[in-house]
């Protein structure tokens, strides 16, 4: 049997894989090839009743995060209490009107028609602008280079979609706001977080910023952001303040392993001697924050900057479940 090219269903699910993999689209993004607005309205309009809602929730769900899985779309319509019987005739229709696309990752483009088994990723495409800012939100923009970045970006972006869901699942209502891909100035520099989000503790919330740090990321990668763009932001200026008035936010990373864990844990107490920071794996986030467990860095106090351990710790804020620390 011939090694598959591609990464399969089963593969892409665990949302770790070899970055050499390519975007291979299921058809390529062109204006001249969409339908003028008017024709797509009228079209979208005429649609019946439940049909047309699960493709307004899941093209504003692909708008707010960029990319999402099946299986994340699905989990969306669940979360809004709308059932998901026939996603994949909505999905289907979205991308023959080209208001949807999909990418999925190969050595390279193998031509022809996209294999069954293949992860699949869907983004927009030119035909949603004009329906998202009729019937979801004012000023939509969206340019088909959005949707054409490297895999290893593909993967943050959807370990954020994961997060999210999970996080609403966890804490319902609770869950004040969540904001993906959230872009901050420090001076004359742009800083982008994976997200930014409040939970309600009573009427109190608390603030967080998210950041989905992946194997590629360690050590220099992750070593150079946290030196030149969060140390500005979190301590020496103390930029946050422009964007969090209350308290300064909790950082939550999200990491492969433990063991990038640690990696990345060091790296952020070194440059920063900040606490105020919790991880958690991939693992731990796909069996439900209600009974994840995070991870707390515990600096050596003999070496506190260069060495250190991480202790699990449950957290009701973050989970809804009981403290444990």
């Amino acid at each position: 049997m011939s090694e598959k090219v591609y990464i399969t269903r089963d593969e892409g699910e665990a949302l770790s894989f070899n970055y050499d993999y390519k975007q291979v689209f299921h058809h390529e993004s062109s204006q001249p090839k969409t339908l003028p607005e008017y024709a797509l309205i009228k079209w979208f309009v005429k649609q019946p009743e439940q049909p047309k809602q699960m493709m307004l929730e899941v093209l504003g769900f692909i708008y707010k995060f960029t990319f999402a899985t099946r299986d994340q779309l699905e989990r969306m319509l669940r979360l809004k209490g709308i059932d998901a019987e026939g996603l994949d005739s909505v999905l289907q229709k979205l991308l023959d009107q080209r208001m949807a696309n999909f990418c999925y990752f190969s050595k390279f483009d193998q031509g022809g028609p996209v294999p069954d088994d293949a992860f699949r990723v869907y983004c927009l495409d030119f035909g949603a602008v004009g329906v998202l800012s009729h019937f979801y939100c004012d000023n939509v923009t969206w340019f088909s280079t959005d949707a054409m970045v490297r895999t290893e970006l593909v993967l943050k972006y959807l370990t954020t979609t994961l997060f999210y869901l999970s996080m609403a699942e966890a804490r319902g209502k609770a869950l004040q706001y969540f904001k993906p891909v959230y872009d901050v100035t420090i001076g004359h520099r742009d800083i982008r977080f994976s997200a930014a989000f409040a939970i309600l503790q009573g009427h109190t919330p608390h603030s967080f910023i998210l950041e989905s740090v992946r194997a590629y990321d360690l050590p220099s990668g992750w070593d150079d952001k946290v030196d030149k763009k969060i140390v500005p932001f979190a301590c020496q200026d103390k930029y946050w303040t422009k964007y969090f008035s209350d308290a300064e936010p909790v950082y939550i990373f999200l990491v492969e392993d433990e063991e990038q864990a640690l990696e990345t844990a060091r790296i952020f107490y070194r440059r920063t001697g900040k606490d105020n920071f919790r991880l958690i794996t991939d693992g731990q986030l796909k069996g439900g924050l209600d009974k994840a467990v995070f991870l707390k860095y515990i600096p050596n106090a003999e070496d506190p900057v260069k060495t250190g351990t991480l202790k699990k710790v449950k957290s009701s804020l973050l989970s809804g479940g009981s403290d444990d620390n």
